[in-house]
């Protein structure tokens, strides 16, 4: 019905229910003439398809990707309640039919309006604040494509400390995602690219400290944590190693800009150490003091708890990233950092998509933009000295597309 297949699909074996026609949702309405609402027989509103079918694609492959909804009211989310996408909820059109959804994927992917193009088209803003979002995202993707398939790790991360983690380097890993079974998870690998996938949902956004708590210790088939602001890192996910069947946890903070100074290097590295989740820092004190030490301790815990973890990687099991582009993070502050629990790396953005030539287009665009704009990147609260740690605001939409959301990470620059 939708063109995917469960990540556990055996495909020699013959279906045991025969699909009579038609066999799939039937979204051909998009791909021509005009879409009416009516109320009462009247109509009230006229949308071409052909302008619907991107606001579409937009919508939906944010929500498959990065796990946020837009707020959609009025004509669109009537028309995305009429195509099965949404239904009514207080008011409202709440997203959340992953039949219908995967089918809409399929259908994109056939009219060209692919993930990597979305992602792509999202960096094409003139607002840097927006652009540093976007390319979370887009560097998410990259990783993803990274990790596929088995792939060396210091094919992709560039460890620092010279001799440090010579076994782990050499380690072949794929991207999975987990199950919670009983008291554990099953990894199941993830090709960000083909049509089998666990859940129709691949990436996550918590608002909230204790939302995040929840995916850590629950993932429900997801590959990405997009984490609340006050966390730390930009995202967390799970790569499995092959050698061993064990797992190694990744956080990750995405830079772009033209200059990373050696006090943002440090900044930027420590929010992805678990020993500094959940910190702000103030005039009056030198050091980064946590807001809630009892949740850092329980999110610490959980980190521990996804899955079996790599004993070659600290105690948490955790890899330490730090997603700079075009300017590279500072080299003595790097080298400091390295002394840390858990290992630490860096990734050469522009050396990922070496072998596709629109994205290794869209990289270059990104360094060109970071050096004719000054860094804009928004900034918590948590991120100037002396000021009061920021309330959270519960729900707030965080999406690539829709309002701006806050910036996230407790110490950014």
């Amino acid at each position: 019905m939708t063109g995917f297949r469960p990540s556990s699909w055996n495909n020699s074996k013959e279906p045991t229910v025969k699909l009579e026609n038609p066999r799939s949702f039937n979204f051909k309405r998009l791909l021509r003439g005009k879409h009416l609402i009516e109320f009462s027989g009247v109509i009230l509103i006229s949308i071409a398809e052909t302008e619907l079918l991107p606001i579409l694609a937009d919508f939906v492959l944010e929500y498959t990707f990065i796990g946020k909804i837009r707020g959609l009211s009025g004509p669109i989310g009537d028309a995305m309640v009429e195509f099965g996408v949404s239904r009514f909820k207080k008011h409202a059109a709440q997203t959340d039919e992953p039949l219908a959804i995967l089918a809409l994927v399929t259908l994109f992917e056939q009219e060209e309006l692919t993930l990597a193009k979305y992602l792509t088209r999202s960096l094409n803003t003139s607002d840097a604040a927006s652009r540093g979002i976007a390319f979370e995202a887009f560097g998410t993707y990259l990783l993803a494509r990274a990790f596929s398939g088995p792939r060396r790790l210091s094919d992709v991360f560039k460890f620092v400390g010279r001799g440090k983690h010579k076994k782990l380097q050499k380690e072949v890993a794929e991207l999975v995602t987990l199950e919670k079974v009983g008291d554990g998870f099953q990894t199941i690998p993830i090709q960000i690219e083909t049509n089998f996938r666990s859940n129709h949902i691949l990436g996550r956004s918590p608002t909230m400290v204790r939302d995040t708590l929840e995916w850590l210790q629950n993932p429900k088939g997801s590959a990405f944590c997009f984490p609340a602001n006050i966390v730390g890192p930009d995202l967390i996910f799970v790569l499995r190693l092959i050698s061993d069947d064990t797992v190694l946890r990744v956080c990750v903070q995405f830079k772009h800009t033209k200059a990373l100074s050696p006090q943002d290097s440090e900044k930027a590295i420590r929010t992805t150490d678990p020993s500094f989740f959940l910190s702000q820092k103030t005039k009056d004190k030198n050091s980064p003091t946590c807001s809630d030490p009892l949740m850092r301790d329980e999110i610490e815990k959980a980190i521990k708890n996804l899955g079996i973890g790599t004993e070659r990687a600290g105690p948490c099991g955790l890899l330490r990233v730090l997603v700079s582009h075009p300017s590279p993070p500072d080299s003595n502050a790097l080298k400091k950092a390295a002394k840390g629990r858990h290992p630490l790396a860096i990734v050469p953005v522009g050396s990922l998509e070496s072998s596709d030539p629109a994205l290794s287009q869209s990289v270059l665009s990104l360094a060109n933009l970071a050096l004719q704009r000054p860094d804009l990147k928004r900034k918590s609260s948590d991120e100037i000295d002396g000021a009061r740690p920021k309330r959270q605001k519960r729900g707030a939409d965080t999406g690539i597309g829709g309002p701006k959301r806050q910036r996230r990470g407790a110490e950014r620059g």
